[in-house]
């Protein structure tokens, strides 16, 4: 019944008549697709030859209301897997943006992002998580700007399937967005840093890395863009008995995909890829091709 509501939900979110945040301080926005994914991080299988790229129905809808000082945000949605009901999440999400001014000109600013999301799944909770975000923000030029960033973010795990999983996240990132000539393609390039400190050890981890993203227009209703993300990750006691060392993950993933406007509400997507976590740990060890097709609601 809860994967029926909320699929009732987008299905709503999607069709013309219940678009009805339309007056300027409330909007409403949503995305539904169909594809390959990797199955989430905190399922921990003890066969070496898993599956983990199955097939699976994303969706998601968020109402954003400005109330001049913050915008805030609620979102609800569901990530199902066909062959596994026990993969199933089902998030549920609050969150605000507040834009501080650090310059007469406009061009420094300190964004602050606080959160809070829900996440369960066919047999009750699955986590939950506070966060803050924290954006120091300079716009050098209408081409150029360069954002400091750092994230926080605390993970109550349920214990249902194995304890030890909740953690303390920290996230660093320096980003820099361009846009050449002030024209339509847009290209962002991160540096980023990740410090997990969990309850079992074999769960910590250091983590460094990058992330690239690009988008330009081909024409006037279609985008083409793509998206790089490399991170290797250090853990900080051995995995298990069966593998009585500490773990190594190298996590790549490379996506590229096409998307055509159809009116000033929605439009089609589609992308593909390959998604790879080269791990010494073999049941965390993967390697695929990602992809989905699907349909956006501004």
């Amino acid at each position: 019944m809860k994967r029926i509501a909320l699929a009732a939900t987008v299905a709503c979110a999607l069709a013309p008549q219940c678009a009805w945040a339309q007056d300027g301080r409330v909007s409403l926005d949503g995305e539904l697709s169909y594809g390959l994914d990797v199955v989430p991080p905190d399922v921990v299988d003890t066969s070496p030859d898993q599956d983990r790229i199955r097939s699976v129905f994303d969706g998601e809808i968020g109402v954003n209301y400005d109330i001049g000082p913050a915008i805030v945000r609620a979102s609800g949605g569901f990530r199902i897997f066909p062959s596994n009901s026990d993969y199933n999440r089902y998030p549920l999400a609050i969150g605000a943006r507040f834009d501080l001014p650090l310059s007469s000109d406009g061009r420094t600013k300190l964004r602050l992002l606080p959160s809070y999301e829900y996440v369960f799944g066919n047999h009750g909770r699955v986590f939950d998580r506070p966060r803050l975000d924290a954006q120091l923000i300079h716009r050098h030029n209408a081409e150029h700007t360069t954002t400091v960033r750092l994230r926080y973010g605390h993970r109550n795990q349920t214990e249902r399937r194995f304890s030890g999983y909740d953690q303390s996240e920290w996230l660093g990132e320096i980003r820099h967005f361009w846009r050449p000539n002030n024209g339509p393609t847009r290209i962002n390039a991160s540096l980023l840093g990740l410090h997990a400190n969990a309850e079992a050890n074999r769960f910590s981890y250091n983590g460094y890395g990058t992330l690239l993203t690009a988008r330009t227009d081909i024409r006037e209703d279609l985008q083409a863009y793509g998206r790089l993300y490399l991170v290797h990750r250090d853990y900080k006691a051995p995995f298990s008995s069966l593998y009585p060392y500490k773990r190594k993950d190298t996590q790549l993933r490379l996506t590229g995909g096409l998307e055509k406007r159809l009116n000033e509400r929605f439009s089609l997507f589609g992308e593909a890829g390959y998604a790879r976590n080269n791990s010494n740990v073999p049941t965390r060890r993967y390697d695929g091709f990602v992809g989905r097709i699907g349909i956006i609601l501004r």
